[in-house]
C-alpha cells in the first residue's frame, strides 16, 4: 500500500506517479528541467515524485559525466522520465494500483443497538422482495 499524506495519496492515484512508482529496481532515464540528464538505477519515489537514484550517471548540459553512489532529484526539477520500451504502460499502472487496493473490510463496525436493528430490518425487507 502507498504510504503518504492525504495529498500524495491523492497524486498517486490521480496521476502518472503510479506508473513511476512501477518503475522501481529499475534502470532509467530523467531529463531534468536544465537541460542535463541523469541515468540510474530508482530506489525509491515519494508522493512528490522526489526521486531518489543509486548508481546515478549525471550528465550536465556541457557533456560532462559525474557518477553518484546515491542521488535524490527533487520532482520539480524532471521535466521528462523514460519509460523502457518493452513496458506496457496501461498494464503496469492496472498492475500498480491494484496491488496497492485495501481489501474488503472484515468486521463492520456496528454503533448502537438502533443500528443494528435498522439493518436487520432492512434486510429482512430485501429478502422478501421478488427480484
Amino acid at each position: 500500500m502507498f504510504v503518504g499524506f492525504a495529498k500524495e495519496r491523492f497524486l498517486y492515484h490521480n496521476t502518472l506517479l503510479c506508473l513511476v512508482k512501477a518503475l522501481q529496481d529499475k534502470n532509467i532515464t530523467l531529463d531534468l528541467r536544465n537541460d542535463s540528464y541523469v541515468c540510474g538505477q530508482i530506489i525509491t519515489v515519494d508522493g512528490y515524485m522526489n526521486i531518489s537514484l543509486c548508481s546515478a550517471v549525471y550528465c550536465d548540459p556541457q557533456g560532462n559525466e559525474f557518477f553518484f553512489d546515491n542521488l535524490f532529484i527533487q520532482g520539480r526539477n524532471i521535466r521528462y522520465v523514460h519509460i523502457p520500451e518493452n513496458m506496457s504502460m496501461v498494464a503496469t499502472i492496472k498492475n500498480e494500483l491494484n496491488k496497492n487496493k485495501k481489501g474488503p473490510v472484515k468486521n463492520p463496525i456496528v454503533k448502537s443497538r438502533k443500528n443494528t436493528k435498522a439493518l436487520h430490518q432492512h434486510m429482512q425487507t430485501v429478502a422478501s422482495l421478488d427480484l
